[in-house]
């Protein structure tokens, strides 16, 4: 009767825990409904015709952002068709993977090309808060130690 107890509290216990992830993970929709964007845009204030303007380079740049996003995907599909056939030799390996690495370089411009023109639609005030945003941001994605200099 003592190991059925024991087995009946661990599969309780197992249960609870199962429940209490599951409710952690699916309660994360917060991220979903407030995109970067809008996070931005709701910390800086802006007013109508700041929200105009960053509507306009937000679309811009989604748009940048996706036809990059597709042409990687696609390199990337075609680099991974030619796993086991005999033809598809290192240098087309390079060469797919070379292209892939600019598309990743062309990317991290758009991006930083989108912030600098948010920035001018800013005023000093909201200038000051998205560096603020972006600092952290940037000290929040980091892995490992920081760059020398620093």
């Amino acid at each position: 009767m003592k190991k059925n107890s024991t087995i009946i509290v661990l599969l309780t216990f197992l249960v609870v825990m199962n429940g209490i992830l599951l409710f952690l993970v699916l309660k994360k929709p917060d991220r979903r409904k407030r995109p970067p964007r809008t996070f931005i845009s709701h910390q800086l204030g802006f007013d109508e015709i700041q929200q105009q303007k960053f509507e306009k380079i937000d679309a811009e740049h989604q748009s940048k952002m996706r036809d990059i996003d597709d042409r990687s995907k696609d390199l990337k599909e075609y680099l991974f068709s030619g796993l086991g056939d005999a033809n598809f030799t290192d240098k087309k390996i390079d060469s797919v993977t070379t292209l892939i690495g600019e598309l990743s370089k062309e990317k991290d411009k758009e991006t930083f090309y989108f912030f600098e023109e948010l920035k001018k639609v800013c005023n000093e005030e909201q200038q000051e808060k998205l560096e603020t945003i972006l600092s952290s941001a940037l000290r929040h994605g980091r892995r490992g130690p920081p760059p020398p200099g620093r």
